[in-house]
This record gives C-alpha cells, structure tokens and sequence, in this order.
C-alpha cells in the first residue's frame, strides 16, 4: 500500500509540476489553489484571494486554464500555505500529501491496531482522492482523531488539536460540542489558546482588513452555491442532495441546517446519557460530516477515523454479508465524485441525468451507512459470529 501510494503521489506531482512529461495538458486541481493561495500571500496579496476575481486571474495566470476554485479558508490555513509557497508546486504537494498522509495513517494505526488496514480499505476512494489532489482530508481527519485519543485518556494536550481545527472551524462542531458537554475546561483553555494564537499571527501578517476580504469571500461562496456553481457531484452533504433532488436553494440549505442540528442534537443527547467512548467518538465523527453544505468527498476521511474507533467490534461479532452491507455505501459515498469524474475524462457526453441520480443519493447513503452501523453495533453487542472472526483475522 505505502509502495502503490509513493507511485500514486509522485505521479500526481509531476501532474502538477510538469504535465508534459506524462504527454497531459494542465489541469488546475486542489492543491493548484493552496499554492496560488500561498503564493499570492507572500506576494502581499493575501486580501485578493477572497475576491473571485482576482483569485481566477491569478489561477490563469498560473497555469494558463480557467478554473473555479475560490478561496473561503480562514487566514490562518493561508498563512500555513504561505509557508508552502516559495517550493515548486510539485514539491509541495508531495511534501504536503506525504506528511499529512503519514500522520493520518499514524493516527488509524494508533485507534483500530492491527484492524487499521481494514478501515483504509473501506474509505479507499477518499484516500486515493486525497493523494491525487493534495487536499487537507488527511489532516484534518487526523487532527480529530489525534484529538479523539488524547480526549479518550483525559489529556489536556486535546486541546492542541483541537484548536488547529480553526483551519476548518466548521467541521471541529463535534469534537467542541462533547469537549463542551463533558466539561474539559483545560481542553477548551488550551484549544482557546491555540486558536487564538493562530488567528493573531495571521492578523499580524495581513493586517485586520483580512477578515473583511474572508468576510466577502464567504459570503460570495454563498452566492456560488445557491447557483449550483459548484461541483456538487463532489459534495455528500444534505444541501448538495436537497438543492439536486430539486428544493431550490432555499428549500435545501433548511433541509441542511434541520440536519446539521439533528445530528449534532444526537451526539448531544448521547454524550450526556454516557455511552461507551469508543460509539462516542465515532459518532462524533459522524455527526461532523454533517454539519456543512460544503462536505466534500475528501471530508470522508473523518469517516475512516469513525470506522477505526468500531471497526474492531464490527470484524469480529458480524457476518462477512454485514460487514459488506458497510463496505458498499462507503465506497459509493466516498467514490461517487471520483468515479464520474473519471467517466466525464472518458466521456464527455455522459447524462446529467444519471449524474442528478448519483448526487441526490449520496448524503441518504452517508445517512444509511451510519445507521447501519449503529445498527449492527446494537444488534451484535456482546455476540461474536464464526464469519466475522474469520474476516477479521483475514484483514488484519
């Protein structure tokens, strides 16, 4: 696996370095954003990047293709791709891609033991993606589970990782919400501290006019999305399937907002009642990728970090058919935007018709997947299956 994803990245780098070389026309991809990003910082432009306008000029300047990649991270992650910036573009990616890659897989290792195989397998599609396109789901996934662990043992240290969340604030909702439930006043003390520390040195560096330019960035991605101006076949929010199955903007962002509420009401309610930590800590996982109408499928690696908190339980009391009823709606969930993606370079006269299918059924099967889970959790509690032993020592 390390040997196929070496291979898989250092292609990738070289697509993005020097697409010649492999016979390919430049394609503005992910990681393509956080250099512009970084660059344009460090250039004193870093107010720029949040107005559309002149983050595409400054992507075709770049790379001589006109994209649709805007720029709504907060400033401290554009102070982090800064650093990035002055490296080729194929070098940082790898550099990026690799060490953030090695820290998520560190992190699985360290939850599932020797099952942690077993949960790269079943969010393959997201790894791969992450590996093509250099974005932060590796890091990210592994800021909450490094958290989820030092939180498991009552560290105060939990509160580092959480407060690196403020990159992507809106998807530490989980993690901040049972940090806040159970009362971990030193977590949130330091938590608090780290974020504060990041959002003062990225105001030191672009000046207090940044939050104004981040201000209109969001609120211009806002826009975007209402319009349907992103790929939505990439998203597995609840927003992306409402707006497709045809409720209007409107119509969909209410769906998104009942739903981000339900999920984080669930995960509430179950940190109160006091459930085992390991169910805990998936459904917090959980209950994130639900929060944002912008989830996107490389968000899903937080999914492998829920999978490896129960994965072990799953092996060895279900059936091989159950553990497949998983696999499944996973790698559909995690592997729709990368397939039709892939099918759309082949085709080009593929049907938005069966595109519409796929994107209206991709948050219902996040949705069943966590039920199923939860599902054979409870029905199997306790009970250890022939089948299951035996799949379990075959992944491990």
């Amino acid at each position: 696996m390390i040997a196929a994803s070496l291979v898989l990245v250092l292609v990738s780098a070289l697509r993005f370095q020097a697409p010649e070389l492999l016979a390919q026309h430049k394609v503005l991809t992910d990681f393509d954003a956080f250099h512009i990003a970084g660059r344009m910082a460090a250039e004193g432009r870093a107010g720029e990047t949040y107005h559309m306008r002149e983050m595409l000029a400054a992507q075709q300047q770049a790379s001589g293709v006109r994209g649709f990649m805007p720029w709504t991270y907060p400033p401290p992650f554009t102070l982090m791709m800064q650093g990035l910036a002055s490296l080729p573009v194929g070098v940082a990616f790898a550099l990026f891609t690799l060490t953030s890659f090695a820290f998520y897989l560190w992190v699985l290792r360290r939850i599932a033991g020797e099952a942690f195989l077993a949960v790269v397998v079943a969010v393959m599609p997201a790894v791969i993606l992450n590996l093509r396109t250099g974005q932060n789901g590796f890091l990210i996934a592994g800021l909450i589970g490094a958290f989820l662990l030092a939180f498991r043992h009552n560290r105060t240290v939990a509160g580092l990782p959480l407060g690196l969340m403020i990159i992507k604030p809106h998807l530490a909702a989980g993690v901040g919400l049972v940090t806040l439930l159970q009362r971990r006043w030193p977590v949130l003390f330091v938590a608090g501290a780290v974020a504060l520390l990041l959002l003062g040195l990225s105001t030191w560096a672009y000046g207090t006019g940044i939050w104004l330019d981040f201000r209109n960035g969001v609120e211009e991605a806002s826009g975007f999305l209402a319009n349907g101006d992103y790929l939505l076949f990439r998203m597995s929010s609840l927003y992306a399937s409402a707006y497709t199955f045809g409720f209007g903007a409107a119509g969909a962002m209410v769906l998104q907002v009942i739903g981000a509420l339900a999920s984080l009401g669930l995960l509430g309610w179950a940190c109160l009642r006091g459930i085992a930590f390991h169910h805990l800590a998936a459904l917090t996982c959980a209950a994130s990728l639900f929060v944002s109408p912008y989830g996107y499928d490389y968000d899903l690696t937080i999914l492998g970090i829920a999978l490896a908190f129960v994965i072990p339980d799953l092996l060895e009391r279900c059936s091989g058919r159950d553990v497949l009823s998983l696999l499944l709606p996973s790698w559909f969930v995690c592997g729709f935007g990368l397939g039709w993606t892939t099918i759309m370079t082949v085709d080009t006269s593929t049907s938005i018709g069966a595109e519409n299918a796929g994107v209206a059924l991709i948050a219902p099967a996040l949705v069943f997947l966590c039920w199923r889970t939860a599902s054979l959790l409870h029905r199997h509690s306790g009970v250890r299956t022939e089948a299951g032993e035996g799949l379990s020592a075959s992944l491990a």
